[in-house]
């Protein structure tokens, strides 16, 4: 399915320079009236056009730099090159997503290895009513790319939103908010857009309608969905979602409000996983949802006996402790001590 990795290189990382090679060929092709930037850009990164394809060590990091030179003289360059980017263009992980049983599904595959397509952002795919949101949010060191980063991801998830759904893709259903002011080049983002780019928003995403969703792929094989996702695992590795699983349910639940947690079925819904899909993840995280809620509840009794004044028993039943007496023994259990003398403690500067 895939060649052998070169010699020194994971697979992951083999991925990973086979995609940077194909983007930038697709660059080379993008820019072919203005063929000294190109090689100019290459230099300045390092790079020469006649060794490319031996560069065993090319990574996501040379085409950030490649583009950064290119954008000196075409602003625009971001959007114009992951507008026509094919799904494909991932490799193993975009066989995956054309053979998944769903669009939700191939973009679950896609933010599970986004590390390979970009090492400035991950994807965060929200569901608000009937409305799906995709925002960027950049890793540490790139909050000051965040424009080009979301010309990066919207350009791209629109494109392969377009290709997942084939005629379904209604490009007047998708909205573009953006916080900072429309550049000069603003009529690219019409172009890729439409009229429906809204500027110095207060909010940022992709906004298209969730039941495209459930929809399933265009000219695509749901039945092979399992076999692509089993062979990315054992090839490319987990994939950040599975890694970071734990910190996603942790965030779920801190953000419901009342002590009423969903149950694991339920939470695997929000995370567009089946309840045994997300249980086996989070095993591998070395952990269990019941661990995490049992975590999550201990750290917001902490929060509530350090910052408020609540009684003991108004924070068990906040909590959804029936009485305060499970509430302190299982508190005691994490944490050690009882719920009264932490505070107190607390209240003496003493840790506890």
């Amino acid at each position: 399915m895939s060649e052998a990795p070169p010699i020194g290189l994971s697979s992951r990382q083999a991925e990973e320079r086979r995609i940077v090679s194909v983007w930038l060929n697709r660059l080379e092709e993008l820019l072919d009236q203005d063929g000294a930037l190109y090689k100019s850009a290459l230099k300045r990164a390092g790079l020469k056009r006649e060794t490319l394809e031996e560069t065993v060590n090319l990574s996501q990091r040379d085409l950030d730099r490649v583009l950064a030179q290119v954008r000196t003289r075409h602003a625009d360059i971001t959007l114009r090159l992951f507008s026509r980017a094919e799904i494909l263009d991932l490799g193993l992980v975009g066989y995956a997503a054309i053979n998944s049983d769903s669009v939700g599904s191939a973009l679950q595959i896609m933010n599970q290895y986004h590390s390979l397509a970009s090492d400035r952002y991950l994807d965060e795919l929200t569901l608000e009513g009937g409305t799906a949101r995709l925002a960027p949010v950049p890793l540490p060191g790139y909050a000051e790319d965040f424009q080009n980063i979301c010309e990066d991801s919207f350009s791209g998830n629109w494109r392969a939103l377009q290709l997942l759904l084939g005629p379904h893709a209604n490009q007047s259903e998708i909205r573009i908010r953006l916080p900072y002011t429309a550049p000069k080049y603003a009529a690219t983002y019409r172009e890729i857009f439409g009229d429906h780019c809204e500027f110095q928003s207060s909010t940022v995403g992709l906004s298209f309608p969730a039941e495209w969703l459930s929809l399933p792929i265009h000219s695509g094989s749901g039945a092979l969905s399992d076999v692509y996702a089993a062979v990315c695992e054992r090839v490319l590795g987990p994939g950040e979602i599975n890694q970071d699983m734990s910190r996603q349910v942790r965030r779920l639940l801190l953000t419901r409000t009342g002590g009423d947690f969903p149950s694991l079925q339920d939470a695997a819904d929000d995370l567009r996983l089946s309840a045994g899909q997300l249980r086996k993840r989070l095993y591998r995280c070395g952990t269990s949802y019941k661990k995490l809620a049992l975590e999550v509840r201990m750290d917001l009794a902490k929060h509530y006996l350090m910052d408020t004044a609540l009684s003991i028993q108004e924070i068990a039943y906040l909590l959804a402790y029936a009485a305060p007496a499970p509430f302190s023994r299982a508190f005691k259990k994490v944490h050690g001590v009882a719920p009264q003398h932490y505070r107190e403690g607390n209240s003496l500067g003493e840790q506890p």
